[in-house]
């Protein structure tokens, strides 16, 4: 299910900037919480005790990349080059053209300049903010 955020009363034309959730409803570890906002269809994901919001579109072909995706553990290479598992959870898995992107940066492992649209998330006090002010 999609959260969405009602608009604004008579007259008001401009789509809110922000919504707001209680933090009881973020995401656990590993797991997606679809938000709507302004027209923009959201991801909410917990990697670790962090929460990150991305834009639901692959920038690879445009599929629906939060909605459809997989959250997956990556496998990392080590120095001494064994195999060890990444941070559980870390990778959203496109389900068009599987390709992975981080939940934390938006970038895709293997190609640095494909990046997933990345949306501020703060606490505030018990609240979860998602703004449609783009992350850095």
């Amino acid at each position: 299910a999609v959260l969405r955020l009602a608009g604004g009363g008579a007259g008001v034309s401009r789509p809110p900037a922000e919504l707001r959730l209680p933090l009881a409803e973020a995401p656990a570890p590993g797991e997606r919480r679809m938000v709507e906002l302004g027209g923009h269809r959201i991801g909410l994901y917990r990697v670790g005790e962090e929460l990150h919001a991305l834009a639901d579109r692959c920038p690879h072909r445009g599929a629906p990349l939060c909605s459809s995706g997989q959250v997956v553990t990556s496998i990392e290479r080590r120095a001494d080059g064994t195999l060890d598992l990444g941070a559980e959870g870390a990778l959203i898995r496109c389900p068009w053209h599987k390709w992975d992107f981080d939940i934390a940066t938006g970038t895709c492992p293997v190609d640095g300049h494909m990046r997933v649209g990345r949306y501020t998330v703060r606490r505030d006090g018990d609240e979860v903010v998602v703004s449609l002010d783009r992350s850095a």
